[in-house]
């Protein structure tokens, strides 16, 4: 799934912001259609009936309307990741530069900056939510286009709790590290809820 050419520059907006500008843009859809039926799929009443979500999160959010839905498997991140350069190296290698950013609702947020050397985008979000103790490790793993974007739905763990996440962006790349800031958030509320 992943792709690149030997250096790919990420300049525009960060993923967070991906993701809202096209939560935003596909906010003017309607998803009722008179000649459509209502399915119980929330990402198949917004964007037809060749986009299903993976059935473990169709079970789990069926029903739910848009908003909801976004705001329940896609929250605001208090560690959100950006991969600012990716470039090519040999061996199925690749070095990425990456900003987290930091947030939370007491102070104002800082960027980290970070370069690491992976085998993709998954597993170098992986290990640097790993180092900022947000372990998050992906149990299913489902990508699809929509329109010019791609969506991520991830079944995350942390061998404590199992969530679901989505995550949307302009590429792959930014999807997926959308996905996964969401999914480590998400593991971690749930987390603060049970202990």
């Amino acid at each position: 799934m992943f792709t690149s050419t030997p250096t790919t520059e990420f300049h525009t907006q960060t993923e967070s912001q991906d993701q809202t500008e096209f939560l935003r843009q596909t906010a003017s859809l309607n998803p009722s259609q008179p000649t459509r039926t209502r399915s119980e799929d929330p990402l198949q009443n917004r964007f037809g009936a060749h986009h299903r979500l993976p059935r473990g999160l169709r079970e789990e959010a069926a029903g739910m309307d848009w908003n909801l839905f976004t705001a329940t498997y896609a929250p605001s991140a208090n560690i959100r990741l950006h991969h600012r350069k990716i470039e090519k190296l040999r061996g199925g290698l690749y070095r990425f530069h990456t900003e987290l950013i930091h947030s939370s609702k007491t102070a104002e947020p800082h960027t980290e900056r970070r370069e690491l050397i992976s085998t993709g985008p998954t597993s170098a979000c992986s290990t640097l939510l790993a180092e900022a103790g947000c372990r998050t490790e992906i149990l299913s793993f489902h990508q699809l286009e929509i329109f010019a974007a791609t969506a991520t739905f991830l079944q995350v763990t942390n061998d404590r709790r199992t969530v679901w996440a989505i995550g949307f962006g302009p590429s792959p790349e930014a999807s997926v590290t959308a996905a996964m800031s969401s999914g480590a958030q998400r593991l971690n509320d749930t987390q603060r809820l049970y202990n």
